[in-house]
């Protein structure tokens, strides 16, 4: 097996684990708003970045050309 590589990105694997979270539940909640802050120090607006993108496709953008 090939040794782990680390992800290029800090905030991946915060990333992955918010989407496992169940948002229905106050601990789900706290572990939410816990995450959250904790990518926001690793990466810092990588929270709006990926809000931004998500208003874009919304609206119809496919991304830049090429």
């Amino acid at each position: 097996m090939p040794p782990a590589t680390e992800p290029t990105d800090p905030a991946a694997p915060l990333l992955a684990a918010v989407r496992t979270l169940d948002l229905t539940s106050a601990d789900g909640r706290a572990g939410l708003r816990a995450l959250l802050a904790e990518l926001d120090r690793l990466a810092p607006g990588a929270v709006l970045r990926q809000a931004a993108t998500i208003e874009l496709r919304r609206i119809g953008w496919r991304g830049p050309p090429g």
